[in-house]
């Protein structure tokens, strides 16, 4: 056979190769779940659930990566850059999508161009805790202590810049209060800080604390939304004490790189639509205090607009206590 042959026989079978990799469905290798915080935090407890659910819809693993810093921007950005192949998605939230681009001086992303929003997964509002050994058992009783001891009380987030933070600093604001923020790399070392003492108080999500709330290692002071958490009926919310403009609901979405193909984004929504509507995970998430609900990609993208103009006066609130040191 001639040297001619062989390269002739050798590109048609290239080609060939490559023709059927093209018409391979989608997904046909492993999917990476980049995820913005640390393990065993809020967003990680609903991400993993997920993951598993969508793999065994899509037929391959959907691997939860975490990778927290910088209030989930370093999750954010690394998803930004990758390839739009519909290979890494996110599971983001209100904090590196609405939050990060006002509260920080520089991202290395843009919310609105950077991502193809592909759906909604869950909504639930924020929740206060403090110490049990701490002698306040309601948002009043909180802030009577935290004006009679101005900068006394300390509470943790999971970092600068996220929902957690922001919603600490309106609450001081709005009340009148010196309370110290103490940042954390996710919700679970900020909650390990406050189970050993280090701090009085936490801001965070129900489903990282109701086991605790339940168990009695921490006491649940007052909730972030229109209305009571049903698990914790007898938490009262923001509004309730007072504060009417403090109805506060964190989003989790998912989203891809920009510019993901339409089949592939319609392929993902599909299977988180079926997924979060499977009665095992749904009833999960309810039990955990949030509200399972998935979108059409355009809505997620109007969510992540709107919230990111009213985040914006949050973000000024804050960065504008930090000068004046509280």
């Amino acid at each position: 056979m001639s040297n001619q042959i062989r390269v002739a026989l050798g590109a048609a079978a290239l080609l060939l190769t490559a023709s059927a990799q093209a018409a391979d469905p989608y997904p046909n290798r492993p999917i990476r779940m980049l995820v913005p915080f640390a393990a065993g935090g809020a967003i990680d407890l609903m991400a993993r659930p997920t993951a598993r659910k969508m793999h065994d819809l899509l037929g391959q693993p959907v691997v939860v990566e975490n990778r927290p810093g910088a209030g989930g921007s370093i999750a954010a950005e690394a998803t930004a850059r990758s390839a739009p192949d519909g290979y890494t998605i996110f599971f983001g939230s209100t904090s590196p999508l609405a939050i990060n681009p006002a509260y920080f001086d520089k991202v290395g992303y843009d919310t609105l161009r950077d991502f193809t929003p592909i759906s909604l997964v869950v909504q639930q509002p924020l929740i206060i805790v403090a110490h049990p050994s701490l002698p306040v058992r309601n948002l009043k009783e909180l802030v009577a202590m935290a004006k009679r001891q101005p900068g006394r009380l300390s509470y943790g987030s999971a970092g600068p810049g996220t929902s957690n933070h922001l919603t600490g600093e309106l609450l001081a604001d709005a009340a009148g209060i010196d309370i110290v923020h103490v940042p954390y790399k996710g919700g679970a070392p900020a909650l390990t800080a406050l189970l050993g003492g280090e701090i009085e108080l936490q801001i965070s999500q129900p489903n990282t604390m109701m086991p605790f709330i339940k168990n009695g290692r921490v006491r649940a002071i007052a909730t972030t939304g229109a209305k009571r958490v049903p698990q914790l009926p007898d938490v009262g919310t923001l509004i309730e004490a007072g504060y009417k403009e403090l109805n506060l609901i964190g989003w989790y979405c998912i989203v891809g790189p920009a510019n993901l193909p339409a089949p592939v984004v319609e392929k993902l929504n599909s299977a988180i639509r079926q997924a979060i509507a499977s009665p095992d995970l749904r009833d999960m998430l309810i039990a955990a205090g949030s509200e399972p609900g998935t979108s059409t990609p355009a809505e997620l993208y109007a969510l992540m607009k709107s919230d990111m103009a009213r985040w914006a006066r949050a973000a000024k609130i804050a960065k504008a206590r930090e000068k004046r040191g509280g």
